[in-house]
Parts: C-alpha cells; structure tokens; sequence
C-alpha cells in the first residue's frame, strides 16, 4: 500500500511538473507566435484539428488504454501493437493526402492542401512511439516523460519562433506542430529502451481489441464532440473568428486538459492495478476526484476572472473578441476534468462500454450548441456547451456511483466548499479588472490576491488534506527529487 501511494504521488508530482514545465514552455511559445501572427493564421491551422486529431484517434485504436490496463504483457503485446499503430497510420495518411484538396475546398482556403498533407507526417512520426511511451506510463515514469516533454518543447519552440521570425507566417505553426512530435518520439525511443522485433501475434490482437476496440469507439466520438464546435465556427464564420475561439480554447484547456491529462496518465494504471480491491479503488478514486475539483476549480476560475487582463497582457489587442469566449469556455470547462476522472474508474473497472455509451449522450446533446452556433450566433454556442457539459457531468457521476461505493450525493457534497473557495475568489479577482491601471499591473494584483484567497481559505477556514498534499508536493518539488 505505501509503495503504491508512493508511486502515485511521485507520478502525480513529475505529472504536473511535465505538463507545467512541457506544455508551459509551449503555452509561452504560442504566446510569442500570437504576437508574430494574425489570428486568420492561427484559424488555419485549426480547420485541420478535427482531422488530425480523429486520425491519430483512429492510429492508436485504443491499444494504448488496453496496453496500460493489462496485467501480465510481454513482447508480442508490445509488437502487435507496435505494427498495427505503424501500418494504420500509413494508410491513414494516405487517404488524408488524397482527401486534402476536397477538405481545402470545402473550407475555401486552398493553403489547406499543402498544410494538411504536411502536418499528416504527424500521425506515423506518432504511432513509432505509442508503444515506447505505453512503457514509460506502466512503470509510473513520469519523471522520464517530464524531461522527454521540455525538451521537445523547447526544440519545436525554437522552430516554429524562428520560422514566423523569418516571416513564414502560417507555416511557423505546422513546423511547431510536426517538429514536436519528431523530437518527442526519438526521445521516447532513447529513453524507453525498447526496439520493435519481428512478431505479430494474432491472438493477442484480438484480445486487446476486445478491450480497446471500445475505447477506440469512445476516442472518436471524444474527439467528434471535442473538435465540433472548431469545425462549425470554421465553416460558419471566418478563419479570424475561428483563430479567435481556437485561441480562447487553447488558453482553457491549458488548465483542463493539463488536469485531467496528470490525473488520468498517472492514476488510471493505479486504479487499473487495484481493480480487484474494491475498497482500496473506491477510496483512492475519491482522493484522485478531490484533488481534481480543487485544482481544477481554482485554476478555471481564475482564468475566467483575469481573462480580460491575461490576454490583452500577453497577445494584445488584436485579440480581444477572445475575452469573451474565454470566460465561457472557462464555465464549460468546469466539468471536463470531472468527466474525464469519471471515465478514468470505469474504463479501470473494464467497463469501456459504458463509457462508450457515456460519449454517444456527449455527441446527442452537442447537436444544441451545434445548432444554435449555426442558427443563432457563436455566443449562444458557448453558452449552450455550458448547460450540455453541466448535464453530462451529472450522468457520468451516476454511473461512476453504479461502479464504486461513492454516491452522487457525496461527490456534489465534496464539490461543494471547493467550488465556494474558487467561486468567491474569481468574484475578487475579477472586480480587480476595473482598476484604473496598466493591463500587467492588474494581471499580477489579480493573481496574487488570487492565491492569497486560496491559501488563506484553505490554511484558516476549510482545512482539507487534498490542499495539504498539494501543498507539500510543491515545497518537495522546490527540490526536485524523484
């Protein structure tokens, strides 16, 4: 038991230390690139989202869940899954290249075609170190990802910098895409240690896909009601318009997905290694879910309330139609980290087809936001996605209270003094933004108080152990030690 809670906080530690170090170096990168380049540039790129991300999807077919989750592998695990990736992506690829002239038309920004059939690379330079990284997730190595994850960063940054320095414009942010993933996957080859061998195993094939071939139906219909909303504003609207969403979106999933991707990388091969102890799950998922509200509530919050300050500070004026969507996407994004935890116990208890079942309610009720994006206007997008996201949490946590011993009831009530300690300081912070001051000035005012809320409400009023855990973690982490 101590060794398991050893590995998980060690693995939540170089989590978190991955994804602020790693993606932060790249959140400062897109920053830069926001200066450099326009946001009809940056709405370009992300016509491609929802076809490279459902690609990729489609590459890694749900083996890699399957992978992880499995007890006993050996090597013809790691290979079948090693060929299958590797000759999916090919063929992927292919219909790709030969589709990218329809996709161009159907947008009516004929760059498209050279971009999409470039960036495609992506998806075989990813499927070479799906398995390599499987490994690294297994052995709870974070630490190896972490330092794997800045180093990619801060390669592909100075890429895709120098390319928008030499005035490239849009083809800095296919550079910054497609060398990230080159320099991620030799390092993952390095530092796993593991080469592909000469076996293919049929049996074994089968047996993953039993498994993964659900995950791999989730995945795409995640990836559907994830990349929608992008793929409407590109049609509907306009590539500026789109640069403009596309950004807000990224600026909130730099707080959710970063959250849910620490949590869900680093617990569901613990959850997965206890299925068979029920108590031990129920109670090492209900730390997992509290440590996720609170980072999580706090974090989105904040953002929403700094947003108008955040983003004049950083990417400047050109983007200000983005305030506004952020601090939607800001209230939606409340429920992302708690669905993907949700998810995370019941794929670990085996239940992918449940979840599968979850994601085919997603996508039914995104057809609202959808409509009223292409009827109403873009506002009435984002405000729909809130009410969807909230009632699809609620699902989820009725199923999760159908596969462990934690009851609707009590989840809410765990959510509760979270959601009032972030609620009342994004309320505070929030009424900084009318200071009669510089931008920056506001900025930093509004993320000090910030904190001082949150560590005053929860070191005097609300004494709670997932804070001091957090807490703790940070001061080791002053040390970086694994």
């Amino acid at each position: 038991m101590d060794d398991l809670k050893e590995k998980t906080g060690k693995g939540v530690k170089w989590g978190f230390i991955d994804n602020i170090a790693g993606t932060g170096i790249l959140a400062v990168v897109n920053l830069v690139l926001a200066r450099l380049l326009t946001p009809e540039e940056f709405g370009i790129v992300g016509m491609t989202a929802i076809f490279l991300t459902l690609s990729a999807t489609l590459v890694d077919s749900g083996f890699s869940g399957a992978l992880t989750r499995k007890q006993n592998v050996d090597e013809k695990d790691f290979n079948t899954v090693f060929y299958f990736n590797l000759l999916t992506s090919a063929v992927l690829y292919l219909v790709l290249f030969l589709a990218a002239p329809a996709i161009a038309s159907f947008f009516g920004q004929p760059v498209l075609t050279s971009i999409i059939r470039i960036l495609g690379l992506s998806l075989i330079v990813s499927a070479a170190g799906i398995v390599q990284k499987v490994i690294l997730i297994r052995k709870i190595d974070f630490r190896t990802q972490a330092l794997i994850s800045v180093v990619s960063a801060v390669s592909s940054g100075a890429v895709g910098i120098g390319m928008a320095l030499s005035g490239l414009g849009v083809w800095s942010l296919v550079a910054l895409q497609l060398s990230r993933l080159v320099f991620t996957t030799l390092l993952l080859w390095i530092f796993s240690r593991w080469k592909p061998a000469f076996m293919f195993s049929a049996a074994s094939f089968r047996e993953m896909f039993s498994f993964g071939g659900r995950l791999l139906l989730t995945a795409i219909i995640e990836t559907v009601w994830a990349e929608a909303y992008s793929f409407i504003v590109g049609k509907v609207y306009s590539p500026t318009v789109l640069g403009h969403y596309s950004r807000a979106d990224k600026f909130r999933n730099m707080v959710t997905s970063n959250v849910s991707l620490v949590m869900q990388r680093v617990t569901y091969p613990v959850l997965s290694s206890i299925q068979n102890d029920k108590v031990r799950q129920t109670r090492a998922y209900r730390k997992v879910f509290r440590t996720t509200v609170l980072v999580s509530f706090t974090s989105v919050l904040g953002l929403a309330a700094v947003s108008e300050a955040f983003i004049l500070t950083l990417v400047g004026e050109q983007w200000i139609p983005a305030i506004g969507y952020l601090r939607i996407l800001c209230l939606s994004g409340l429920f992302i980290p708690l669905m993907i935890c949700s998810s995370n116990i019941i794929n670990a208890d085996g239940r992918s087809d449940t979840t599968l079942y979850l994601e085919i309610m997603k996508v039914a009720l995104a057809v609202i936001p959808v409509f009223a994006g292409i009827y109403v206007s873009i506002e009435a997008l984002l405000w729909s996605t809130v009410a969807v996201s909230a009632v699809s949490y609620l699902v989820y946590a009725v199923m999760v209270s159908k596969s462990v011993a934690y009851p609707l009831r009590e989840q809410l009530a765990d959510i509760f003094p979270y959601f009032i300690v972030s609620a009342v300081m994004a309320a505070v912070v929030f009424c900084l933004s009318f200071l009669p001051l510089p931008q920056w000035i506001i900025l930093i005012i509004q993320i000090l108080t910030g904190v001082a809320i949150v560590v005053f409400s929860f070191e005097a009023v609300y004494r709670d152990s997932e804070y001091a855990e957090i807490r703790n973690s940070v001061l080791k982490a002053l040390r970086i030690r694994g």
